[in-house]
């Protein structure tokens, strides 16, 4: 077996990791406002410090540029036919 991948098998992988993110993402858009419950009563309650909020990389978006990227590209021929 080869030790690289093609970019239609990294495209496939990229679309995996992509789904799963998503799906993710929408478990934790569910859980949010329970979530949010149990801080605010932490912190009414004085068990929890105020924690700040930060922003990690989109990594949906950084798939989908790479994709973008590995994609092969239709000839122009075939971009004139559209």
């Amino acid at each position: 077996m080869p030790d690289t991948i093609d970019n239609k098998e990294a495209i496939q992988m990229m679309q995996r990791c992509k789904s799963e993110i998503m799906n993710l993402k929408a478990t934790i858009a569910r859980l949010q406002p329970k979530a949010e419950a149990y801080d605010n009563l932490a912190t009414l309650l004085r068990l929890l410090p105020q924690q700040s909020v930060g922003m990690g990389e989109d990594l949906v978006w950084v798939l989908d540029k790479r994709i973008r990227e590995l994609e092969p590209k239709p000839a122009p021929e075939e971009r004139a036919a559209m």
